[in-house]
């Protein structure tokens, strides 16, 4: 959705969400790489992916998996929503699909910058 299409109060309410993040007096812009440095060090999952889910055109996140069968792979999700207290479902950008991703099977998130980021991203191996 463009800028030009939204509403002046929907446009107030999406600039207001999107500068929650920024030191007071910055503008989201300047401050999006320290967001995903702050992210990476401090967050926990659920925040990292609440983040990511709050605004998916700016943000992805990185995760090392263990599937059903215990092949550990690393991915990068474009998470929609969580589907219960334990898992989440998400778009896998190395599958290009959606996927369910139980969280007890997630480790190491990393709030990535999705400008970054070219679908189809490759899977690693980690065993």
């Amino acid at each position: 959705m463009s800028v030009a299409t939204l509403s002046p109060a929907a446009f107030n309410a999406s600039e207001q969400a999107t500068t929650a993040f920024a030191p007071s007096g910055e503008t989201f812009a300047r401050s999006h790489g320290r967001v995903c440095d702050r992210a990476n060090s401090k967050w926990s999952p659920s925040k990292v992916l609440r983040t990511a889910m709050a605004d998916s055109d700016r943000f992805v996140v990185q995760l090392d998996y263990v599937d059903s069968k215990g092949k550990r792979t690393r991915r990068t999700v474009s998470p929609i929503r969580f589907a219960a207290s334990d898992r989440f479902l998400g778009l896998c950008l190395c599958r290009e699909e959606p996927r369910q991703f139980h969280l007890s099977r997630c480790s190491n998130f990393q709030l990535l910058d999705a400008d970054d980021v070219i679908m189809p991203v490759e899977m690693v191996e980690l065993d």
